[in-house]
């Protein structure tokens, strides 16, 4: 995909740094590094309004700005197709980023699916190949979601003491004094609640260790279902 100049940006000096590769007023160009053709392709991001709207302002003879040889003078459209996105109005620029929207969505639904159909070390062999990290998608946040959302997840289980300790805040066990910030309410929940973890006798906290035994062979049965976990 053709790398742009986004308005506010110097043109001749990001013109120096390769941002602006070939272009022709027909086509928009790129060169891409040889990989090995059995690895699948990741699909491309898609473009932003402002990238819409660059390529349908640069491809209108109209807006046509040419060096006295003849060819495109792309740090000076640049320029102008910057200058003309800031002035149009946000009534004009609706329909840029409506497009842009829907693309948006597609390209994160196919990616999605591009993800999930490929396993651990097809993705490290793309890397490989290309220097480029497929991520997951909506990165570390939205692939623990994706798992949690998978069929069949028991969920990954809570340690004794966290499991205790989320049973206090539920049952609201500590008082917190007023006059407390949020993170002195926090530190002070912890420090209370490490209080009565240790006060419990080994008998009660084999209920929970126990409690945390079947629910992670539970999660670990499930995991080895996951070619990604």
């Amino acid at each position: 995909m053709l790398s742009l100049i986004r308005p506010g940006l110097n043109a001749p000096a990001a013109l120096s740094k390769g941002v602006l590769r070939g272009f022709s007023s027909s086509a928009f160009l790129s060169k891409k590094k040889a990989v090995d053709p059995t690895l699948p392709v990741p699909p491309k991001g898609p473009a932003s309004a402002y990238t819409l709207f660059f390529k349908q302002y640069v491809t209108n003879p109209s807006n046509s700005i040419r060096k006295p040889d003849g060819k495109l003078d792309m740090p000076a459209l640049a320029q102008a197709a910057g200058k003309a996105w800031s002035e149009i109005p946000s009534s004009d620029k609706s329909s840029y980023e409506s497009e842009a929207s829907s693309l948006r969505k597609s390209y994160e639904a196919e990616y999605k699916s591009f993800y999930q159909s490929t396993s651990p070390e097809t993705r490290q062999a793309i890397y490989e190949a290309t220097g480029k990290e497929v991520k997951p998608p909506g990165g570390k946040k939205g692939y623990l979601k994706s798992i949690a959302e998978r069929a069949g997840n028991p969920g990954k289980p809570l340690t004794p003491y966290f499991a205790f300790a989320k049973e206090q805040r539920d049952n609201d066990t500590i008082p917190t004094p007023s006059g407390l910030n949020n993170q002195e309410k926090l530190l002070h929940q912890a420090k209370e609640t490490g209080k009565l973890w240790k006060e419990l006798s080994e008998a009660e906290k084999q209920k929970y260790k126990d409690a945390y035994g079947e629910a992670k062979a539970k999660w670990d049965a499930w995991a080895k279902t996951q070619s990604d976990l």
